[in-house]
């Protein structure tokens, strides 16, 4: 095999290989680093199935700054809950989120994503446009949310 096809940083037996970090704080809501870190303490260190995963959280869990969620200038900002609206009326809630706790199917978006950057800074009410599976949509914001971050009552 040519040299070029093979990885001198780690050996076989060296373990696994953890994907990169960025080399600057990835952002991270609070509640998304409650569920990382809850996640990471269910890991039984002695289970060798988990044993990558818990090095990935470790490594995420080093890796984060800790954003409170907070509007942008009035409008959707970092770990707001936004509801927004078609043009049918049909209505969807996400979450503004860091990569790390991005999941598109419970509705946690990363401000990058197209609609996350659509809806960065709009205001209630606003509509925008946004071109998805080759058609363009437009979608009304109905409304943001911060997140409270007090404990429950009687905690």
């Amino acid at each position: 095999m040519s040299k070029a096809f093979t990885n001198e940083d780690t050996a076989p037996d060296e373990g696994p290989v953890l994907p990169l970090r960025p080399s600057e704080p990835q952002p991270i809501t609070p509640e998304g680093q409650r569920r990382l870190v809850e996640e990471r303490q269910r890991i039984d260190p002695a289970d060798e199935a988990t044993k990558t995963r818990a090095l990935i959280l470790d490594r995420i869990l080093a890796t984060v700054t800790v954003v409170e969620p907070a509007r942008l200038e009035g409008g959707v900002g970092f770990g707001c809950e936004v509801v927004v609206e078609d043009a049918d009326g049909a209505r969807r809630t996400y979450a503004i989120v860091g990569p790390d706790e991005v999941d598109a199917k419970a509705g946690r978006i990363s401000p990058e994503s197209p609609l996350g950057a659509a809806m960065m800074g709009r205001r209630e009410g606003e509509s925008f446009e946004l071109a998805r599976a080759g058609r363009r949509d437009e979608l009304t914001i109905v409304s943001i949310a911060v997140p409270d971050r007090r404990p429950p009552a009687g905690a």
